[in-house]
């Protein structure tokens, strides 16, 4: 049969409530967002689906280009509501993406307007979204000119109409492809990891200390 200890702060109903409500504030209060193990910074070319997969994502959308995603892009966004958001074109079918970009998924889908050049950084890349417009990117540094989709010249680049009757326009500089079958629209989510903050950890640590010593000196 057991003994309780009287300098045991675990012994208690009482302490055991305070401790548990303490780390679930401190717990709450000091975590921090982690991103997806792979959030590759900039626009990327020829990368394999096993390593979004593996890197923190799921899909929550896939489509041809030539469907429509609709004038805000709801289609996609009421099925991609992670705090992460990626955007990645590929041959149908395909294990690997011929281009893709990601970012906070509300740092995707900036009001950027009606604007042949308008665009919006996020994580290394150039984006830019506007209902009854198009919503897209490309790399730092490269020229735009969208009307509605950009047709400049862009080797690493994504754009797709948010006009119904339009599907996606271009991968890469395959472009034209409003009605194609052949090629595919594909969009994965992550949500942010929460870790704790060290500095919590150590207040956490220096709270149950001071749990400890007031129950002693109760005990004395």
């Amino acid at each position: 049969m057991g003994i309780n200890n009287p300098n045991d702060i675990s012994s208690t109903p009482t302490m055991k409530t305070k401790i548990a409500a303490l780390l679930a504030t401190l717990a709450f209060a000091g975590a921090a967002q982690a991103a997806p193990t792979y959030l590759p910074v900039g626009a990327q070319a020829n990368v394999g689906l096993s390593t979004i997969l593996n890197g923190g994502w799921t899909e929550c959308y896939v489509g041809t280009m030539a469907q429509f995603i609709g004038n805000n892009a709801e289609n996609v966004l009421n099925a991609c509501t992670g705090d992460y958001l990626m955007m990645a074109g590929r041959a149908t079918g395909s294990d690997t993406f011929l281009a893709l970009a990601a970012a906070l998924r509300a740092d995707t889908i900036v009001n950027t307007g009606m604007s042949s050049t308008g665009s919006h950084v996020a994580n290394g890349a150039q984006w830019y979204f506007s209902p009854n417009w198009s919503w897209g990117f490309t790399t730092l540094g490269d020229d735009l000119s969208e009307n509605q989709c950009d047709t400049s010249d862009s080797p690493l680049s994504m754009c797709l109409h948010t006009v119904n009757g339009a599907g996606g326009y271009r991968i890469n500089d395959i472009a034209g492809l409003n009605d194609s079958t052949a090629y595919q629209k594909v969009f994965f989510q992550a949500s942010a990891v929460e870790i704790p903050e060290p500095a919590s950890l150590g207040l956490a640590g220096l709270a149950l200390v001071g749990l400890a010593a007031t129950r002693r000196r109760k005990s004395a």
